[in-house]
């Protein structure tokens, strides 16, 4: 503990530790940057979902391109702000391509993978407050398309469905469906990370039925979530008979200069679900949202599961480099306790010189936005690593090395494509995959 106490303080001296204002909007925005959003009330910046291009800070908003976006006056069509009342309409959409070829060991492992658009999220969103200014209840709503049914019929659910209540001295309480804040990969939305997709998602559940409260405190230096979730309604069971889960998030700003385009965050993460029906199952995809699962551990008769997680980022102007580890121990009933891990360590180099801010209200950076009339462009490299290996337990080693190249033509496109290769070390066989993944993405 002493060296790393020692490690994060030399660090820190790399940059100066003010945070000037840098003349901001709103008095809600995470920090002095004035790339950051400009949330109107706390409620909405302590909430942490999508924060959307309409509160994206007026500098921002003046640039032009000379990629087509949307008119500026899109705002006053889908939006409507008043003492007491506002609104606002938004939409997501992610579209992918994958691209598989295995060599025979992978195909005995997880079978022939084929290769497919994904709808990887089609999302309508609903946000805004209610109130006066000084007690401003901020309300959102996500309604996403959730794939095919066994019929082939297109399905849709609420995402996210929340009432984020100010409440006082200890920052906002959140209500409703919303995620269970645990690793940086999920806390983060799928928008703003550099890599096309997640690779911790054996360690969480993304989002769940509860309560969590939200707060940034010693200048939104320190921030932290902690919640209650409970699914029952979702499974048709009642709350005493599902499982239960506990999050709690604490980040911290180490370091950072005055217009946050240089800090160092750190974050400890700590998770406990009970077992669903007397068991539990860690299971993962291959960075693909329509791959197989490449490592499964199957069901293992277990009361619960204790996880932990710690997470680093670091940023110097356009560099970055994102890490992240994950240990989860299963208190099982019926076979020795096993334990399980993984971490991935995630580059990027925005060639244009631009950052992603960091938002202290949440703990973790947004999207960047393009200074330049053709847009920005970034190269991430990454590798990762998930272990379902241990005891009885044979659920697979999965490493997956990435490379990708990520162009932002303006504040509401990225267009991306990412090739990777996986080994899988799994049922006596070791098996690779090379995947190609191009992407659309459109936010606002």
């Amino acid at each position: 503990m002493l060296r790393l106490a020692l490690a994060a303080l030399s660090l820190s001296l790399l940059f100066p530790l003010t945070a000037a204002a840098q003349g901001v909007d709103s008095p809600h925005a995470g920090g002095p940057d004035p790339q950051l959003p400009q949330p109107e009330s706390k409620a909405d910046a302590l909430l942490g979902g999508d924060l959307l291009t309409s509160q994206d800070s007026q500098e921002v908003k003046q640039r032009t391109y000379a990629t087509p976006g949307l008119p500026k006056k899109a705002d006053n069509f889908t939006s409507y702000k008043g003492e007491y009342f506002s609104i606002r309409l938004g939409f997501v959409a992610l579209a992918d391509y994958n691209a598989f070829s295995q060599d025979a060991d992978s195909e005995k492992q997880v079978g022939a993978q084929r290769d497919q658009w994904d709808t990887r999220s089609l999302r309508f969103l609903l946000s805004g407050g209610i109130g006066p200014k000084s007690f401003r209840t901020h309300y959102y709503a996500s309604y996403s398309f959730a794939g095919f049914n066994e019929d082939g019929k297109e399905t849709w659910s609420f995402a996210d469905l929340t009432l984020t209540l100010p409440s006082g001295k200890l920052g906002a309480l959140t209500f409703g469906k919303t995620k269970e804040w645990f690793v940086y990969e999920m806390s983060g939305d799928a928008t703003f990370l550099p890599q096309v997709e997640r690779v911790l998602n054996p360690f969480f559940t993304s989002r769940d039925i509860g309560v969590v409260l939200n707060n940034a405190v010693f200048d939104k230096r320190l921030s932290y979530r902690v919640g209650w979730f409970n699914d029952g309604w979702i499974h048709g069971m009642s709350a005493a008979t599902d499982s239960n889960h506990v999050t709690a998030r604490v980040t911290g700003l180490v370091a950072t200069n005055t217009d946050g385009s240089r800090y160092l965050h750190l974050a400890v993460d700590g998770r406990y679900a009970e077992a669903l029906d007397g068991t539990i199952q860690l299971q993962g995809r291959a960075e693909s949202n329509v791959s197989s699962y490449y490592v499964d551990t199957g069901k293992i008769p277990a009361r619960n599961q204790k996880e932990v997680a710690f997470e680093s980022l670091w940023t110097h102007d356009g560099y970055s480099i994102n890490a992240e580890y994950v240990r989860s121990w299963v208190d099982a009933t019926q076979v020795a306790d096993p334990s399980f891990y993984g971490f991935y360590v995630t580059g990027s180099w925005i060639i244009t010189g631009e950052h992603r801010p960091y938002d202290r209200n949440v703990g973790y950076a947004r999207r960047p936005i393009p200074r330049r009339r053709l847009g920005a462009v970034e190269v991430v490299a990454r590798y990762s690593h998930v272990d379902l290996d241990d005891k009885s337990v044979h659920g697979g080693v999965m490493d997956r090395g990435t490379l990708a190249v990520n162009w932002y033509p303006n504040r509401f496109w990225k267009l991306a494509v990412a090739g990777g290769v996986v080994n899988l070390d799994r049922a006596g066989l070791n098996g690779l995959t090379w995947i190609i993944q191009p992407r659309i993405q459109f936010f606002y």
